[in-house]
């Protein structure tokens, strides 16, 4: 009886280990992935759809606070329509820029290209300048510095064992 209650207790041990330990094994193989330009390997481990979103909020707010109405625009309806403009394009660029190959740059904290073509070489500065926590149970943040010193967040969440990133915030200066 005691060998079973002391197998259980390793396997219970040995899960809460794996668990514990499996978000820096995810964030390891995005950053295998990025730095090999491995499209496939990285889209694995990415919620794309999320991420989209998160970062189209993003720009929305951004735009929304630098087009704040003063008294030069109050009252005037091109100021909305080109609030509207400014929210299409900002849709359609993330959805452009939301691509393993984008994401690989910005996890080695590059810029993007205006074209977003994507560079062939092997970029071993992924995730080099970066610090990985828990912000709860369910959420694990890796902090990226960029050149300019700019901090953004990758942040994955956890989707039933394993671990998906879900949400990239960018450094709005």
């Amino acid at each position: 009886m005691n060998k079973g209650k002391l197998i259980t207790g390793l396997i219970i041990a040995a899960f809460l280990v794996f668990q514990a330990v499996s978000p820096y094994l995810t964030v390891y193989q995005i950053k295998s992935a990025a730095e090999s330009r491995d499209s496939e390997a990285l889209s694995e481990h990415i919620e794309f759809s999320s991420v989209r979103q998160s970062l189209k909020d993003q720009l929305n707010a951004m735009m929304a606070s630098t087009m704040e109405p003063d008294e030069t625009t109050k009252g005037n309806p091109f100021a909305a329509l080109g609030a509207g403009i400014a929210s299409i394009m900002a849709e359609r660029i993330v959805d452009a820029y939301v691509t393993p190959a984008g994401i690989a740059k910005l996890m080695a904290g590059e810029k993007l290209d205006a074209d977003n073509t994507e560079n062939q070489q092997r970029n071993e500065k992924t995730l080099i300048d970066s610090s990985m926590f828990y912000e709860s149970l369910n959420k694990f943040v890796v902090r990226v510095k960029d050149e300019q010193g700019d901090e953004g967040k990758f942040v994955l969440r956890r989707r039933g064992l394993g671990w998906k990133l879900t949400e990239i915030v960018i450094p709005m200066d």
